[in-house]
Parts: structure tokens; sequence; C-alpha cells
């Protein structure tokens, strides 16, 4: 999936390279932990994976952000972020079926509640945003605003190994739009870039932010492109309630440093 989004980005650098557009990339690394609760309802089965620690190495990010410099026409901007952590999770499992709560209490003092398991979660994150910027041109900080829309879907495993085998999680995929709001100040004279970006859902019963800041190194190869290196601080926070779900409720947080490489075509 890495690859397809990479030889994509750079497909569309190069076919828009000739044309009247701006368009700026990057990718690097996200180095952050996974920390959170995540619940499981259904009529006959309640699962609660709590107090979960996963720990993870450095998350692949890739972003693209393209100005078509019609008259009128937003900015657009899309994020990727893929997550991969494995670490420990508390368990605590009911059911209101009366063999299935049977099995749980038999199994209860041979540690299957309130005991830590092995766990693993994948959760592929994107975001598309199409937002208006302001004042880009002048000598304060340029304000961008606009509306975007996160999809995400995760695979969350817990391995019993009670029963060889056994395993408990969840699968699944959702999406929310979210407020966006951006805010760049660049100081040319030494080839550096201050950004904050910021997205928040406020539509329904759930909470979910994210938001990062950065500063860029870029320098020129050309008249039309440069490149350079980010360095920033993000932070994104999931949690799922309400009418917004229909099985799965909890939260999700992952902050942490990125590093990344950054190339732009003007």
């Amino acid at each position: 999936m890495k690859l397809r989004f990479i030889l994509l980005m750079t497909i569309l650098s190069h076919s828009l390279y000739a044309l009247d557009f701006d368009l700026e990339m990057g990718t690097g690394l996200f180095y952050t932990g996974a920390k959170g609760k995540i619940d499981y309802v259904e009529e006959s089965f309640q699962g609660s994976y709590a107090n979960t620690a996963l720990q993870t190495s450095g998350q692949f990010y890739i972003w693209g952000d393209l100005d078509t410099h019609i008259e009128y026409w937003p900015k657009m901007r899309f994020e990727y972020l893929h997550i991969s952590a494995d670490g420990d999770s508390t368990a605590h499992l009911e059911s209101s079926i009366q063999e299935i709560q049977e099995l749980i209490e038999k199994l209860a003092p041979l540690g299957l509640n309130d005991k830590t398991w092995n766990s693993h979660l994948q959760h592929n994150i994107f975001d598309f945003t199409l937002y208006y910027e302001y004042f880009e041109k002048s000598a304060w900080p340029s304000l961008g605003l606009g509306l975007g829309y996160k999809y995400f879907n995760y695979i969350y495993i817990m391995d019993i190994d009670l029963v060889p085998g056994l395993q408990f999680g969840d699968r699944d995929d959702s999406g929310a739009p979210l407020l966006f709001f951006t805010s760049r100040y660049e100081a040319t004279s030494m080839n550096m870039g201050f950004q904050a970006d910021g997205k928040v859902y406020v539509f329904g019963d759930s909470e979910m932010y994210d938001w990062q800041v950065k500063m860029d190194l870029m320098f020129p190869l050309d008249e039309k492109t440069t490149a350079g290196l980010e360095f920033g601080y993000r932070d994104q926070f999931f949690h799922l309630q309400g009418d917004d779900v229909e099985k799965v409720t909890g939260n999700m947080r992952y902050k942490g440093l990125f590093v990344g490489a950054v190339i732009t075509f003007k």
C-alpha cells in the first residue's frame, strides 16, 4: 500500500509539472505509541478491551497539497497515515447468552477476565480536505479554513492463550466530516517555514481532533522545484460514541514527533 501511494504521487507530480499548478508533497515517519480503550457491544456479547498500551516504531505517512490557481476553486489536500502497533491489553468479557456467560465464568479462575493479553492493532487513516487560504503573500502568517473528511479502517486482535488459536477482536471502518484550519509563515531569507494545522469533529456525538505543528527547511533545485525536510509534532485523538457508531465505542490516541522529506513543484 505504501508503494502504491508513492507511485501515485510521483506520477501525479510529473503529469502536472508543465501546467500551472502548485503541488507540494511530503512523506516520512511518525513516532507514536497507541493508548486507549475499545468496547465491542452487540445483543448477545459485550467485550471491553481496556487499558491498551501498544508500542510502535516509526509509522509511515504521506501527504499532498494541490493549488490549481483556478479562481474561486479551493486548494486540495490528501493525507494518509498507517498505524501498526503491538503490546498488551486487558480484557473484560460478558454475554447475555447463558451458555457463553457460563463458559466465561468457568474460565475466570484461569484468568480470562481482567488479565493482560498480547494484542495487535492495524489502523489506516485517510484525510481529504478542501480549503481556502488567505494572506499568503503578506508579511503575516497565512490563514486557511475549510472542510475535510476523515476515513479510517482498523483491525484489532487480542490473543487469548488459554485456548490455542482463541482470539477476540474486531475490524471495522468509518468516516466523519471535519472542520479544518491551517496557518503558515515563511521566512524566505532563511529558507524556513512554520506551519500549524488542525481538524475538529463537531457534527455528532463523537469527539475527534487532529492537530500538528511543524517546521520545514526548503532549498531550490531549479526555477520550479524545491526540496527539503520537515520536523514536527502531531496529536490525533478518536473518541467514538453515541449515534455515530453501531457496535464499537471507545477511544484511541496517537501523539508524537514526525520527520519527513518534502518536495514542491510551482
